[in-house]
């Protein structure tokens, strides 16, 4: 009821300011000054009742949904009904991946306040001795509950659709019913389960994996990546990958995730959203109908930009799932799978990189096992994430997803204990940040992987460095590194958001034209100044299409902007150089 009176305040709102728009421009006098005749005066129109208002707002959603079934089709999802529409929430999320065939398990509430109960006893946050009788007949969705009630987990991801294509509900959609995309239906009472999870305040995100759809790829071969000589591409494994490019395809993944934000999610997951890795060997023998020339991470983009305003009127937080060598490369190079930092930062709610030690290969962060340094690569990933974030007006927040399995196919693994699990966390914990999403394909966990709080070290910078441990001297040099040697990303993320063009091609379009390069400097002293700012006194020369610009002593800013250390650099004065005078 209060929502039905918010949107009759809102029609009444949008009414009234409609009408004094429209007689308020030309005030006619009540008396015509040349003959003394009085022009009739219009009676106001009468106002609507609260029913009446509901009629019209309801009549015009109508005549709306008319027309959204006649452009969707198939694809077809209802909007929220007036006066049903939800509130956004929004929280630290501690998540847990569950699969659909865990999450449609039954569970017994009994069951898990039991469970939890024996974790607070465990934890010492109850008092006596845990009760260990009934542990083997506890199953495991209801020990991620009691780890939900117990501990500081408070999100679950859950398969709305999985790795194989497939839709884990008997869905509404046309376009489902008609590939039969939702045969097995392992969450046939979801309801239940979501029920519970409201009533418990835990935070419900729907992972849905968009362009790795080996079902729709075989039911509907025109949506997959195609082979140039005909057919269908598949990857190393043997499975197909539809187009990325394919609106069909975003507006069928748009569907399931607008019926999960009906059915009670409070965020959209976006999985595998890109193209297949190794793209040196198929990008030669594949072609992909509707690119137009795009790049693949503008592709992407696209989608996510397109994907966020269809799912707008539903009120859901949206994320992406991303590889976590993004954290370090730089316009979707060299993987070429369609995922670029800044490209998805600047348009989800979340963005999620996928920072398991064991996927990285020998050295990563000075590390020749990464996997046996869980704390280590999380670190040197999220401070990589951190200054590219920086860099962006309006970026998404970091949640990183961190490895809860034993990788004993990778060399030089360690297993997995909770105790290692948790310095994934602890390590993000001590840069600030605050979320995660722990992966187990089996969806084992170990609640004692959560009570870690007594290891967590200083957080924030140390004195005289900024968040990702830089000093300025360090960022300044960086800085200028980057302007001599034409490392245009380095100025990019260096140089305060205002102080530049907002995307980097526009930055590195101008820096082109210009031919602006730095072709010598030296270092003077740098001295901190009252505001907390920093200066440094350089000797420098630039050289571009303008001349030539040269100072001693120049003073460049060193400034603090999201907590990273960014450059100011003089204004240079460009003077073409003088012609030499022969004899």
């Amino acid at each position: 009821m209060q929502n039905q009176k918010w949107m009759l305040v809102i029609l009444t709102g949008i009414m009234v300011v409609a009408l004094l728009a429209g007689c308020g421009s030309a005030e006619a006098p009540d008396v015509d000054p040349g003959n003394g005749v009085e022009e009739p005066v219009e009676e106001p129109e009468p106002e609507m009742t609260e029913e009446e208002q509901l009629a019209l707002l309801q009549e015009e959603r109508r005549e709306l949904e008319s027309r959204r079934k006649e452009e969707l089709g198939a694809f077809y999802v209802p909007l929220p009904a007036i006066g049903e529409e939800r509130e956004r929430v929004t929280v630290e999320a501690k998540g847990l991946y569950v699969t659909s065939s865990v999450a449609g398990f039954t569970f017994d509430e009994e069951n898990v306040e039991y469970f939890a109960e024996y974790i607070r006893r465990q934890t010492g946050q109850s008092s006596g001795a845990a009760d260990t009788s009934r542990l083997g007949d506890i199953n495991k969705l209801e020990q991620i509950l009691g780890m939900c009630l117990a501990s500081e987990i408070n999100a679950l991801v859950i398969d709305v659709k999985n790795d194989d294509g497939l839709v884990s509900w008997e869905s509404e959609i046309a376009y489902v019913e008609e590939i039969n995309s939702n045969w097995v239906i392992p969450m046939r009472h979801y309801e239940r389960l979501m029920n519970y999870l409201k009533a418990n305040d835990i935070y419900t995100i729907a992972r849905i994996v968009v362009f790795k759809d080996p079902y729709l790829a075989k039911v509907r071969p025109d949506h997959a990546i195609q082979l140039s000589a005909g057919g269908t591409w598949r990857d190393r494994s043997g499975v197909a990958w539809v187009n990325p490019y394919d609106e069909d395809v975003w507006q069928y993944n748009i569907a399931v995730a607008q019926e999960a934000a009906l059915r009670g999610f409070d965020e959209i997951q976006w999985d595998y959203v890109r193209f297949p890795d190794n793209a040196r060997t198929y990008d030669p023998i594949t072609h992909f109908p509707n690119k137009n020339d795009r790049p693949k991470d503008v592709g992407i983009e696209d989608f996510l930009i397109h994907s966020r305003q269809e799912l707008a009127p539903y009120n859901v937080h949206i994320a992406a799932d991303v590889f976590g060598v993004i954290t370090r490369s730089w316009d979707d190079k060299p993987e070429l799978i369609g995922q670029t930092w800044r490209r998805i930062s600047r348009n989800t709610d979340y963005i999620c990189p996928m920072l398991y030690p064991s996927h990285y290969g020998t050295n990563w962060y000075g590390f020749q096992y990464p996997d046996a340094h869980p704390y280590g690569v999380l670190r040197g990933a999220l401070l990589e994430a951190i200054e590219r974030n920086a860099a962006i007006e309006e970026p998404a927040v970091i949640r990183p997803w961190i490895q809860g399995f034993t990788a004993s196919w990778v060399p030089g693994n360690i297993r997995y204990t909770p105790e290692v699990i948790a310095e994934q966390i602890i390590a993000g914990k001590e840069l600030g940040i605050n979320e995660y999403l722990i992966w187990s394909a089996g969806n084992n966990y170990d609640y004692r992987t959560f009570f870690y709080h007594d290891r967590i070290g200083d957080r924030g910078p140390a004195p005289g460095k900024d968040l990702i441990d830089r000093t300025p001297e360090e960022a300044l040099r960086r800085f200028l590194s980057g302007q001599q040697h034409g490392r245009h990303h380095h100025v990019f993320l260096l140089t305060p958001i205002g102080d530049r063009e907002a995307h980097y091609s526009d930055m590195e379009a101008r820096l082109g034209q210009s031919e602006l390069r730095l072709t010598r400097y030296t270092v003077g002293d740098i001295e901190q100044q009252s505001d907390g700012t920093y200066v440094a006194l350089v000797d420098y020369r630039y050289e571009s299409r303008d001349g030539i610009a040269e100072a001693e002593k120049g003073r460049f800013r060193i400034v603090t902007e999201n907590d990273v250390f960014k450059v100011v650099p003089p204004t240079l004065r460009f003077e073409q150089p003088q012609e030499e005078q022969s004899d």
